[in-house]
Parts: C-alpha cells; structure tokens; sequence
C-alpha cells in the first residue's frame, strides 16, 4: 500500500481538481478554504501549491492571489500540434513492437472507454482518452517519446475537459470511434491508415475548440 506525505496527498487531490475543471479556468483558488475543503492543515496545502505553481498549473501572483491554469486557445494549438508529431511516431513504433498482449490492453482500454460513455461519466471517459494514447507510446518503447508525451499530457486533459465540456455525449462517442480506427490500423501493421487515424483524432479536437474549420 502506497504511504503519501500530507503535502503528496494535497498535490494529487488538488492537482484532480485542476485536471477536471473543478475549477473555472483563470479562477481564483483561496488557499483556506481549499484546506479546509479537503481537511487538511494550510501547510501541505500551500507546499502543494508551490509544486503545482512550478509545473505551470496554477498562477501564483503575488498580492493578488492563485488562479487556476487558463489556456489560451494559442497555447491548445500549440500543444495539440507537437502532440501530432509525437503521436504519429508513437504509432508507427507501436505497429513495429506491438504484440498480441499489448493489442489487447489497447482493446481493454477500448471497452473500458465505452463503458464510461454510456454510465455517462465522462471524466472517467477523459482518463481512458489519456491512458489509450499513453499506452500506445509504451508500446513503441521510445523512453525520450514517452517522456515527452507524459510531459503535455496532463494539460491535454484539460484541454479535453475544456473541448468537451458542452455536448459530452456525442463529442466522446466520436472519440471512441476514432480510437477504434486507430486500434484496427494498428491490428492490421497499416502504418498509413494508422498515422492518418491519429491526424483524424486530433483534427477532430481542433475542430470542437474551434480551432480550425469542422
């Protein structure tokens, strides 16, 4: 069983809440009532802060207060287009090394996904969003490549949260059948139809933040 510190355990809550827009992106966020939220003391909570502050998730202004990350459209596209690059090159690796077993826990993560979708519960479907993606770097076993990718992707999630925050329903049920396209280029070694699978997904992202035309 995992032992956290007080301030580890204030980090991963608070860092939950950030990912899942518990709160408003550019809001403010009062470190005494935070603690008292998750019945902590201010100490871990502030200590937690400061980590999350480095990390870029929080802005910590001085005099004036912390404020939750809020991404500019500017810096979605940004992230979304060295997303692309990574991801492309993730795939073609996974379709070289994928085994049988590893296909399968794509297709685990596959099933896991539309479960969420139709119980409706949609932060669990942007957790699978990530992991499928994580996981089909592992596959393609490039440390630098997994490096990088870990590095955007928790503000992928709340780019995710913020892309899919109106019309839940439909906007996931597109994901999942774009995951599938992805999943069946990579059964069948297609590396095209797989790279282009991934270009599709995220134009699709593009597209509900209104960042290029639907």
């Amino acid at each position: 069983m995992e032992h956290l510190s007080l301030k580890e355990s204030a980090y991963r809550i608070i860092k939950g809440k950030l990912l899942n827009l518990e709160y408003e992106p550019g809001s403010r966020i009062r470190e005494d009532l935070l603690a008292q939220e998750i019945s902590m003391s201010r100490t871990p909570v502030r200590e937690a802060i400061n980590q999350l502050s480095a990390e870029g998730f929080v802005n910590n202004i001085p005099r004036k207060g912390v404020f939750a990350i809020e991404l500019s459209p500017e810096e979605i596209g940004d992230l979304l287009d060295v997303r692309e690059s990574l991801e492309i090159l993730a795939v073609e690796k996974c379709i070289t090394k994928a085994n049988d077993e590893q296909i399968l826990i794509l297709a685990k993560i596959i099933e896991g996904f539309e479960s969420a979708w139709l119980m409706e519960d949609f932060k669990e479907c942007n957790s699978l969003d990530s992991k499928f993606h994580l996981e089909i770097a592992n596959i393609s076993n490039n440390k630098k490549l997994i490096e990088f990718l870990k590095e955007i992707e928790d503000f992928m999630h709340i780019a995710r949260a913020i892309e899919k925050k109106a019309n839940a329903k439909a906007k996931n049920e597109l994901t999942l059948k774009e995951h599938r396209n992805i999943l069946e280029a990579i059964k069948n070694r297609d590396v095209e139809a797989a790279k282009e699978a991934i270009r599709v997904n995220i134009r699709t992202m593009k597209a509900n933040l209104g960042l290029v035309d639907s």
